[in-house]
């Protein structure tokens, strides 16, 4: 277990590290900073999926896709949505937003619990709804001080939910989903670059950040290996809670390396927010110390 919860907190300080990675990587734009990145890291994620020997779940998949040939629509769907995320995590650090999204990722365990019970019918707990009330209040305040809601943070904690729930309905959770995703949005990349590189873009790019783009890929896919491995490795519950871990370091990185502060008239509500996830962190450690009692009755 404790190999497990190393590999999960290493994989969420790796994806501390790619919020801030876009800004070694300036001037080059969103779109080829994203298509850099997929371009380097799908081939890594294939070589990992043939060394956990997963490559069974990718060929039932193929067979699948065989005998529906409209699975293509909903994969397609669903590497949509990925992207969308995606961009944002590259597009929120390069201006000036990457507190923001972390206030989406903070969110999103909230919003999972709420979707899980508007879709899946599944009842809250009364520290869950405690919880909820509060994240509901702290977004309410910031709607009725700013005016708004911050853009980048609603499409990260209501966006996530939807991909999940797409996943879940195609029944393409795991390996074979991350597989597909990534196939996908890989071949939308080689088709931008192939109408918006030519040689000699790409060997520039490459001279002016031989070791920075190579490694965005290698990043990537050693966060996706530890990632697997500790879901593998960890009780459910233990795994969901070291979940928090990403969005606490995405918010130190934006506050001590890109230089962003919490504005006064977000005090209170991102507060109530954080107050929210600590409610929910609280019970999970319940659950998990329940959990690991009744194992040692056993």
């Amino acid at each position: 277990m404790i190999k497990g919860v190393i590999l999960s907190i290493l994989a969420s300080c790796l994806f501390g590290l790619l919020y801030y990675y876009p800004v070694l990587l300036q001037p080059l734009s969103v779109v080829d900073i994203f298509c850099w990145r997929l371009l380097t890291s799908f081939p890594a994620i294939v070589i990992l999926i043939l060394i956990e020997k997963q490559w069974s779940a990718i060929h039932s998949l193929f067979i699948r896709i065989k005998l529906q040939p409209l699975l293509l629509l909903g994969l397609l769907f669903s590497s949509v949505l990925l992207t969308i995320q995606m961009m944002i995590f590259i597009w929120a650090p390069l201006n000036g937003h990457g507190l923001s999204a972390s206030l989406g990722y903070f969110l999103l365990p909230l919003s999972m619990v709420i979707f899980g019970q508007l879709f899946y019918k599944e009842k809250l707990s009364f520290l869950q709804k405690i919880a909820v009330g509060i994240a509901v209040l702290g977004v309410s305040i910031e709607i009725y001080t700013t005016g708004a809601f911050s853009w980048e943070t609603a499409v990260i904690a209501l966006g996530y939910p939807i991909y999940f729930i797409t996943r879940r309905k195609l029944q393409i959770e795991g390996i074979a989903g991350t597989f597909s995703d990534f196939f996908f949005i890989f071949l939308g990349c080689f088709i931008y670059f192939t109408f918006h590189y030519d040689l000699h873009k790409t060997i520039n790019d490459l001279n002016l950040y031989h070791i920075y783009i190579p490694m965005l890929g290698v990043i990537t896919a050693i966060a996706f290996a530890m990632y697997f491995v500790a879901r593998r490795l960890l009780p459910m519950g233990l795994f969901g809670l070291l979940g928090y871990v990403e969005p606490v370091l995405l918010t130190i990185v934006s506050v001590l390396f890109l230089h962003e502060s919490v504005s006064s008239e977000h005090i209170i509500s991102y507060s109530l927010i954080w107050l929210a996830v600590c409610v929910l962190t609280l019970e999970g450690g319940i659950f998990i110390l329940r959990a690991l009692k009744r194992k040692r009755i056993r």
